[in-house]
């Protein structure tokens, strides 16, 4: 440990506050000379009367906007709910009936913890949402293993408490 004399605490508390007296007058300063049009940090470097104003900008002269950009098809896969199953359908048989239209990503079945059977229901994913359409349109009543079967986009979970 050095034992140099650092100035102590009443020292590093003067120049503290010089420091932020210094700080309260730039700020001061910079204000000033932006009330009369002046750029404070352009002036910086040139002090006197070679000091530039700012020119005046009307209000309806100014445009904020975002530059467009053309919109994506397809916002990655999108999940399909697939309701009314049988009971011993598997998800390769969902996978089979559904890459008709369009390629899948994932098919899931929800199966029964205990039985290990199907819950009647499950879930489909297509690379985009064109090919999700088509799929509602051209499956949702149709039959899967002696089933009429649902389709729809599919929700969140809702929140559980």
């Amino acid at each position: 440990m050095s034992r140099a004399f650092s100035g102590g605490k009443r020292n590093r508390e003067v120049n503290r506050d010089l420091k932020k007296k210094q700080k309260e007058e730039r700020l001061r300063r910079n204000r000033e000379l932006r009330a009369r049009g002046i750029d404070p940090d352009l002036s910086e470097s040139s002090v006197g009367p070679a000091l530039t104003a700012l020119p005046e900008v009307k209000l309806e002269d100014v445009v904020i906007s975002v530059a467009r950009q053309p919109r994506r098809g397809d916002f990655g896969p999108t999940k399909l709910f697939i309701g009314g199953l049988g009971s011993m359908t598997t998800a390769a048989e969902l996978r089979a009936f559904f890459s008709r239209f369009g390629e899948l990503v994932d098919a899931m079945v929800v199966v029964n913890r205990s039985t290990g059977q199907s819950r009647g229901f499950g879930f489909i994913s297509y690379r985009s949402s064109t090919e999700a359409d088509q799929a509602i349109a051209g499956a949702n009543g149709a039959e899967l293993d002696g089933h009429p079967i649902r389709v729809n986009h599919a929700e969140a979970r809702p929140g559980r408490s």
